[in-house]
């Protein structure tokens, strides 16, 4: 099969790039930086609108907020009956889009959401969301993903989630380094970390590396960001107000029914929290 990647010089664009060459696939690649794969039988184009010429799938591996206009550039260049593959964090407001957009020119749609980076060392380890899209949305994903794990959620769902696992878990590391931020550096911190608060830092600095544009977009652009950011308040005032009365019956109350929720997936965690610890401390 040919099949064009735009974007292939990025993360996700050379590893599946890569991952497609593996698969036995002929990969045409565009992107404006220069491509490190050495493959021969993938082949950089000028243009975007070059790769998808006589592509069998294209791959959409741009930037999350450019993904519906790189499709509308390509659109007419693509050949009838093609699969266009978009791979963004976040559906609604892509989908919308694109759904009429493809529809009209005769091409297929198959949404993604890869649960995993670029530094995945194998392909057998791919999570993937597939979106129901079509009837053969997941028919289509296991052809082309055979030994990945394939979870097929609807688009509302998916997002709802993402705002849980995505935009709620950003924000909450963004607002504690910056809490942390004010009160003691780095330095200072890791001299009197304890296992807990060093993973909890390190996993607040991991999200500060990451691209900035792409996590606004994944926090604006989610129609539920804004609901759970204010459960998130409500929580803490309410943690706050507790320890402010100094009442320890209420906050055991609470900490004791969370930890009663979370009970069967805990098992197991500390246990995690000490050996990330421990690694880290080891280098």
């Amino acid at each position: 099969m040919k099949v064009a990647v735009i974007g292939s010089s990025g993360g996700m664009g050379m590893f599946f790039a890569e991952y497609f060459l593996m698969q036995g696939h002929e990969v045409t690649g565009s992107d404006t930086r220069p491509s490190r794969i050495s493959d021969p039988r993938f082949a950089g184009a000028r243009s975007n609108r070059d790769a998808v010429k006589g592509a069998e799938a294209v791959l959409i591996a741009t930037p999350i907020d450019t993904t519906v206009a790189t499709v509308r550039e390509i659109a007419p260049k693509l050949r009838r009956g093609v699969l266009v593959i978009e791979i963004a964090s976040l559906k609604g407001k892509i989908l919308r889009e694109l759904k009429p957009m493809l529809a009209k020119r005769g091409a297929a749609l198959l949404s993604l959401h890869p649960l995993f980076g670029p530094s995945l060392s194998s392909s057998a380890n791919m999570k993937i969301c597939v979106i129901g899209t079509s009837g053969k949305s997941m028919e289509i994903a296991s052809r082309l993903f055979p030994d990945a794990n394939l979870i097929q959620v609807g688009e509302r769902e998916h997002d709802k989630a993402m705002g849980v696992i995505l935009s709620l878990t950003h924000l909450l590391n963004i607002a504690y380094a910056a809490t942390v931020a004010k009160h003691i550096k780095p330095e200072g911190f890791r001299k009197l970390e304890s296992p807990t608060s060093a993973v909890q830092l390190s996993i607040a600095e991991g999200v500060l590396t990451q691209d900035p544009a792409l996590y606004s977009y994944i926090q604006l652009e989610n129609e539920f960001s804004a609901e759970l950011a204010g459960e998130l308040i409500e929580n803490l005032t309410q943690l706050r107000s507790i320890i402010v009365k100094k009442d320890r019956k209420a906050f055991e109350s609470i900490f004791s029914g969370l930890s009663a929720i979370y009970a069967d997936d805990s098992k197991g965690a500390l246990d995690s929290i000490y050996e990330a610890f421990e690694i880290k401390q080891s280098r």
